[in-house]
This record gives C-alpha cells, sequence and structure tokens, in this order.
C-alpha cells in the first residue's frame, strides 16, 4: 500500500481547517458519551466543561489530525519516538530545510509543516480549544523540534533556487554569467546570453523578442 506524502497530509489538514478540538478526539462526531468519558478520564484542566458544547460536532485533538489523515492512531510522545529510532529529528531552528508535511513537534504537543507562505515559515494544527485547527506562523507556537517519520510518510524535496557566478563558453570564448540552479536544472538570463551573442532584448507582452544588433 503506498504511503501518504507529505503534500497530501498537508492538503487533508488544509481541508480540516476550522474544526473543533477537545483532547482526545480524533476526527469524530463527539456524542454526550464522549464528552462524559474524556472528562472523567483527563479531567477538567485537560477536558473543560465549555467543551460540552461541541456535542454534536466533529472534534480532534493535536496527534488526532494526523492520525485522521494517515489511520495511524498514535500520541505526540510516539510520533517523536518514531522519528528519533529513524534518526530524524532536528532542530526548530533549521524548519526552513525540512519537507512539506514534516511534523512540528513540542513535548505535549504537535502539527505539520506547511511550507513558506509570503515568506513565513507555517504549520497547521489542533492548537487547543481556543483555536481549533487552524494555520499559522511558526512563531505563534513553542515547537522545539521537526520530525519526519519516514516509516509513514513520503517526502518531497524542494531545491530551493540558488544563484551563482559561473562559466560559459561561446564561439570559442569563455565568459562568466549568473547561473540559476533548481532541482537539478541550470538556467542562464536571456539578457545575460543577449549580451554575449549580440543580440537586443525586448519583448511582445510575456514573449522575450531577440533582435541582431
Amino acid at each position: 500500500m503506498a504511503k501518504m506524502t507529505g503534500k497530501e497530509l498537508v492538503a487533508f489538514c488544509r481541508s480540516k481547517l476550522g474544526t473543533a478540538y477537545v483532547y482526545g478526539m480524533k476526527g469524530k462526531v463527539m456524542t454526550e458519551a464522549n464528552f462524559r468519558y474524556l472528562h472523567n478520564l483527563y479531567g477538567s484542566r485537560m477536558v473543560p466543561y465549555t467543551d460540552h458544547t461541541k456535542v454534536g460536532q466533529v472534534c480532534v485533538d493535536c496527534s488526532g489530525l494526523i492520525s485522521w489523515a494517515c489511520g495511524l492512531y498514535v500520541n505526540s510522545a510516539t510520533w517523536h519516538s518514531y522519528a528519533q529510532k529513524a534518526g530524524h529529528v532536528y532542530s526548530i531552528g533549521s524548519l526552513a530545510k525540512a519537507p512539506v508535511g514534516a511534523l512540528v513537534w513540542c513535548e505535549g504537543h504537535i502539527g505539520i509543516y506547511v511550507g513558506k507562505e509570503n515568506g513565513v515559515l507555517t504549520y497547521i494544527a489542533a492548537d487547543g480549544s481556543k483555536f481549533g485547527v487552524r494555520k499559522a506562523s511558526i512563531s505563534a507556537n513553542r515547537f522545539t523540534h521537526w520530525l519526519l517519520v519516514p516509516d509513514v510518510f513520503d517526502y518531497e524535496w524542494e531545491e530551493e533556487e540558488m544563484v551563482e557566478k559561473d562559466k560559459i563558453i561561446v564561439d570559442g570564448k569563455q565568459y562568466e554569467v549568473d547561473m540559476i540552479r533548481k532541482d537539478g536544472v541550470t538556467f542562464i538570463k536571456s539578457r545575460d546570453i543577449a549580451d554575449l551573442v549580440g543580440y537586443k532584448i525586448g519583448n511582445q507582452g510575456k514573449i522575450p523578442v531577440f533582435t541582431k544588433e
């Protein structure tokens, strides 16, 4: 059976934004019996009386959101343990290097990294009774690590664009230009090429136009 990809995990979690939070719920409609059981089991600090207003709604907690997506029902500590055994626990300070769908974690809480949005590192999590499932900047929470669980998820690494000076040869002559490298492909700016071969460059709408000087 194919693993869920990190991007599929993120897409699933996006579809659940706004879902109510109740500790111990895993993506099911909470009944009166559910509420009484969870309140008695975990106490009013974890399942406050105010959560009773959510009876009849689909509810989920932080690890439950991930379980709801992939079908593996474990808590946040166990997700950390799985990642640790695989050697994939990293400091949150390096999150910009993480693939989409990595798990963001601190003791007692877990979420899902969705990548950069408008340049901001962003996550989705079931973030407690106040917020439910929400999307927020990573700075809005206290995550300490990011995790990969390759036994459960497949990850797609997106190489960042890199620009560096390098040499090319045109008609036997060597020139230095800006090379743009991304995802294993090298690009050269059209204007640089035009300058080297003696063309002027303009445009018609979005179409580059080269004219011999």
